[in-house]
């Protein structure tokens, strides 16, 4: 079995914002997010041939505990949509309504985020022995890449990260180092600086190296001065920075990995059909 795991809104955003608006239902209201993901599965259910899909989403406007931790994470976004956020929300909540009836579940988590989610699903069907592609642009997710789980990222070709190797020819690093990588390194897309100083190729170096943050101050004695100073004066800043950029995947879903429906996305299947389909016209 074959399932693919969808970011939601990461998939919704990018058809909002590469859509025309004059896309609109048989109320004149835009539904350009919603047709472009649906259109997106319709083609990925004919390339792909997946026998399921599950959509995880962010719940808005609702505190996760990587703000609780870091008040700045994500500081620096505004609302999804810009100014047309009300459009985007509205969109969300059709898109929330649509999928469940075309046999594609709908998860999410307040407090966590969509990777949470996802890495949730990903982790339970794995251990049931179900194949996994997680299809977002979101690097993080890249952290939970191994046996039975895989990325994808849409794009024309797509970039599928399968393995190990894939992972390092992204970001330099293993699967399981991507945490510390951006713990040190920071992250500009989640407003997470990293330790001051320290670069993208020092940081993939330091990982590789040491394999964890433990191990890098433990042998912090050993380091050149200035690597030393700087790693010192942000110990604090790593380690905090590094339990923000790891997804949880022990979440409490109403889920039972052994009992997963077929998606009823059929293949090459056009966005307004499936909106008819799914009782929205």
């Amino acid at each position: 079995m074959v399932a693919l795991l969808l970011d939601a809104y990461n998939l919704l955003f990018r058809s909002f914002t590469s859509l025309p608006r004059s896309i609109t239902d048989d109320d004149d209201r835009p539904i350009n997010a919603v047709y472009g993901m649906l259109g997106y599965l319709a083609r990925l259910s004919r390339e792909l041939q997946v026998d399921a899909m599950l959509a995880g989403f962010d719940s808005p406007n609702v505190p996760t505990f990587r703000h609780e931790l870091y008040p700045a994470y994500q500081g620096h976004r505004g609302p999804m949509g810009g100014e047309h956020a009300e459009d985007f929300a509205r969109q969300v909540v059709i898109a929330q309504a649509v999928l469940p009836r075309l046999d594609v579940p709908v998860f999410h988590s307040p407090g966590y985020e969509a990777d949470d989610v996802l890495g949730t699903l990903a982790c339970r069907l794995a251990e049931q022995g179900t194949q996994c592609v997680i299809v977002s642009t979101d690097r993080d997710l890249l952290q939970l890449v191994g046996p039975l789980i895989e990325t994808m990222a849409p794009g024309s070709p797509p970039r599928i990260s399968r393995n190990e190797a894939d992972v390092r020819a992204r970001l330099g690093v293993a699967p399981s180092g991507v945490p510390s990588f951006k713990a040190l390194a920071g992250d500009a897309s989640d407003n997470i600086p990293g330790v001051r100083g320290i670069g993208t190729k020092t940081a993939a170096s330091l990982v590789n190296e040491y394999g964890s943050l433990e191990a890098l101050y433990d042998a912090l004695p050993s380091l050149p001065v200035r690597l030393n100073a700087l790693l010192s004066e942000g110990r604090d800043d790593a380690f905090l920075f590094r339990q923000v950029a790891t997804v949880v995947t022990d979440l409490e879903l109403a889920f039972d990995p052994t009992r997963v429906p077929r998606h009823a996305i059929e293949s090459g299947a056009k966005p307004r059909q499936l909106l008819r389909d799914a009782g929205y016209a």
